[in-house]
């Protein structure tokens, strides 16, 4: 992490906490703002500001309050680095030479790291570049992300998403344009579904339309956790920017708009009999309270008990690491746990199964129904 860019202030705090912290690096909160007023006689305030700048850059840790100033336990110091390679040097001369303020300049040093094979030239550009995003007004970068850096930032989409939260910060820009656009959601169904049907996979949301269940019912596919990465977005309204809503693409028939399916009296969800459908369902069920599992599970519950129909969380199945990524959650269930939820995880505790093996016909007869109104 570079230091070039910290107020003088800011460097003597910093070199005072390395000398008090010593090799271990740490300082106990309590004794530390103290000591360091009475070092570099200093008041308090020039302090704090001090200490939130280095906090911003990453060369303290600490637990913040809502000043961003420690609150109690250690406070972590950074050691002092010894050798800055060729392209940070070059970076950081990029940096001042597009005039880019010291403090935010201080965060951007940490792009360094993606700019090896960057060469000075086009560094100054980039620099230069970010500098004047900085200076645009609100308006300028009411747009997707990709588009807002591709024609801002030397011809590509993908520089805004490359940058991290904090210098996104630094550069006044808003957060939404780290995310990757456009988001899609596929659907399908008639103008009035007797139901709404969530489906993890588009193998198997296409077998539902092939089985003719998007006739009476409306299905979506949630494409794994990406429905729920959408959070509030769900019920996108005239509150949340035309450029960060997802754009729904009709498979087939008529269906009403999302907002309208997920608010259906009744929602159900369908996917993969493994632990990580479980958590699918509990990171939808806080936007959608009324998602239920869906009566297709029935199907897929004896499965489990056939070794030729089943499969172990092993690598071969793609499974490998969901017994360590979702343990066992029976001894501290959750708020969105039910009595459906903890049948389907015990069943799928040891063995998986995917919902592509459900055939049509079944998905046909079970897909207008919530789990345990069908015929186990």
């Amino acid at each position: 992490m570079s230091e070039a860019f910290l107020q003088e202030e800011t460097t003597q705090v910093l070199s005072t906490l390395r000398r008090m912290a010593g090799e271990s690096g740490r300082l106990r909160t309590s004794s530390a703002i103290a000591k360091l007023c009475a070092r570099l006689g200093l008041p308090r305030v020039s302090i704090n500001e001090a200490l939130r700048e280095l906090y911003r850059c990453g060369l303290v840790t600490y637990q913040p309050d809502a000043q961003q100033l420690p609150v109690s336990g250690f406070l972590g110091v950074q050691a002092a680095a010894v050798v800055l390679a060729s392209h940070e040097i070059a970076w950081q001369q990029a940096l001042e030479a597009a005039q880019m303020e010291p403090g935010a300049a201080a965060i951007l040093a940490q792009l360094a790291p993606a700019l090896a094979d960057l060469g000075a030239s086009d560094m100054l550009v980039l620099a230069r570049a970010l500098e004047a995003l900085r200076g645009k007004p609100a308006e300028a970068t009411d747009d997707a992300g990709f588009n807002v850096s591709a024609r801002h930032l030397m011809g590509s989409s993908k520089v805004l998403s490359r940058l991290s939260r904090p210098m996104l910060d630094a550069l006044d820009l808003p957060l939404r344009l780290h995310a990757p656009s456009p988001r899609y959601i596929l659907c399908a169904g008639p103008s009035e579904p007797a139901a709404t049907l969530l489906i993890e996979n588009p193998r198997a949301f296409e077998n539902a339309i092939r089985s003719g269940l998007s006739v009476t019912v409306a299905i979506v596919c949630t494409f794994g956790f990406g429905l729920s990465y959408l959070g509030s977005e769900l019920w996108a309204d005239d509150g949340v920017s035309q450029h960060d809503r997802p754009i729904l693409i009709v498979r087939d028939g008529t269906p009403p708009p999302l907002r309208q399916l997920l608010a259906a009296e009744k929602v159900f969800l369908w996917a993969d009999l493994d632990l990580a459908a479980m958590n699918i369902f509990r990171s939808l069920k806080g936007a959608i309270p009324q998602l239920r599992m869906s009566a297709i599970y029935e199907e897929m519950v004896p499965m489990l008990l056939d070794p030729a129909r089943s499969h172990p969380y092993a690598v071969l199945f793609d499974k490998s690491g969901q017994l360590s990524r979702y343990p066992d959650d029976s001894a501290a269930p959750s708020r969105f746990d039910d009595e459906d939820l903890a049948m389907l995880q015990a069943a799928c505790s040891a063995r998986a199964g995917d919902q592509e093996a459900v055939g049509e016909s079944s998905i046909l007869r079970l897909g207008t129904q919530p789990l345990g109104e069908g015929r186990m």
